[in-house]
């Protein structure tokens, strides 16, 4: 305690504690109090007042940040031995606290030792450990989530979130994706977006994109409607909340995006991850048109995590932020689909309310100043008629002729009603 205080109050007395090697018996006292922390209580408040000590004599002292980055980070034979690791692993916030608050001095404007944390196998282990407590915090206004952020966010400025998403993008990093998703909301500025979201983070989004449709097909594989295959109600909420902090990530700085940026999201291929994903999500979430027939999906977990997945007027969004006066994407969009698409979604669904209204907005940018587009909606030609159940019941069928007209009659009847139906429709 008395090393924790001093050590807080006077930098004479921090270097007092390293010349007298007291960081190695602070560190020993951590690791043994915190091993047993789950059967005396003691010891718990043992390794917090430890955890607080060391993070009190690190606080402006670089050579001791050093040393403990390239000792516990670099160097750690063992990732789950690292003192960062322990601090936590901590059930005692106060001791959680004292390890993010070490954490953030050490990597706070130095970005080698941002870098490092980043780059080795105990700290990619330590950030994304962050990044998950992050993710499960649901208070905003909680302290500890307020230093979890600001360490996400001195990650992202100096561009190495990349470095922890780049080399397998996994579903559980939902909670540096939700991060991210926050520091967008906050800077949204044309040259901040420009300069986080390089090539490798664009692409790094681009296969998390790819996991998310790959998973949701899985569960969506059985005919029947009614199993799962083999994926786990973890993996799809992991999958679930990755999906809603990359869809708000995108949508932000598609919105208004910038040239360069521009370019760089169509070669990523995340356009055609997302059309991708629209027409997944369109296949298997049914479209409700009518509020006084709508049922409701099936008390199954199939039917509970289609509720899930309500993203389809975000992704429509999307599309029509990339493609407003872009005729690159423009045509990327047409080509892989993502055009027909969008105009199949310009009826009522009550499973999604205003839908109608995004894929009427998305299609202006679609076609806007784009000849193929605009002929591409023209040239679409009736197939065929859904006979309604209802109005079949009653004697009224509808027929389709050659020339795109829809006769409406009542088998009974010789009244026959013509309608010509509008292009494109």
């Amino acid at each position: 305690m008395f090393v924790r205080n001093a050590a807080a109050m006077d930098q004479s007395n921090q270097a007092a504690a390293n010349s007298a090697d007291i960081v190695s018996d602070i560190i020993s006292t951590i690791r043994v109090t915190l091993r047993c922390e789950m059967t005396y209580p003691e010891a718990k408040k043992c390794g917090a007042a430890a955890g607080q000590a060391l993070s009190n004599m690190a606080t402006n002292n670089k050579p001791l940040q050093r040393q403990l980055m390239e000792s516990e980070i670099r160097d750690c034979k063992s990732p789950i031995e690292s003192i960062y690791v322990y601090l936590l692993a901590s059930t005692n916030s106060k001791t959680n606290m004292a390890g993010l608050m070490l954490i953030l001095n050490t990597i706070k404007d130095d970005d080698s030792l941002s870098k490092l944390l980043c780059t080795t196998e105990t700290g990619q282990m330590l950030a994304g450990r962050v990044g998950e407590m992050f993710g499960e915090s649901n208070d905003d206004e909680a302290d500890e989530k307020t230093m979890l952020y600001v360490i996400l966010e001195e990650i992202i400025q100096r561009g190495h979130l990349t470095l922890l998403l780049t080399t397998d993008p996994a579903l559980e990093a939902y909670g540096l994706l939700n991060a991210l998703a926050v520091y967008c909301n906050e800077n949204p500025g044309s040259l901040v977006r420009s300069q986080i979201f390089d090539m490798s983070l664009l692409t790094a989004i681009a296969r998390i994109l790819t996991k998310c449709h790959d998973l949701l097909q899985n569960v969506w594989k059985s005919a029947d409607d009614t199993e799962l295959g083999d994926v786990g109600m973890d993996d799809i909420m992991a999958a679930h909340r990755s999906l809603a902090s990359t869809v708000s990530i995108l949508g932000t700085i598609t919105t208004d995006i910038e040239q360069q940026l521009a370019v760089r999201v169509l070669d990523s291929g995340i356009i055609q991850q997302v059309i991708a994903l629209l027409g997944l999500l369109s296949q298997n979430l049914p479209r409700i048109e009518k509020a006084s027939t709508a049922s409701t999906l099936p008390e199954t977990e199939s039917g509970l995590i289609k509720r899930l997945f309500m993203f389809k007027c975000s992704l429509i969004q999307i599309i029509g932020n990339i493609s407003h006066n872009n005729t690159a994407a423009q045509n990327l969009i047409r080509e892989q689909h993502g055009l027909a698409l969008v105009l199949d979604h310009m009826r009522i669904d009550d499973n999604h309310p205003f839908i109608k209204e995004y894929a009427v907005v998305a299609l202006r940018s679609l076609l806007e100043n784009n000849p193929t587009s605009q002929a591409y909606v023209s040239d679409m030609e009736a197939k065929g008629v859904v006979q309604d159940p209802k109005l079949a019941s009653a004697g009224i069928q509808a027929s389709l002729d050659s020339s795109g007209h829809i006769s409406v009659k009542r088998e009974a009847s010789t009244n026959t009603f013509n309608v010509k139906e509008n292009s494109g429709t």
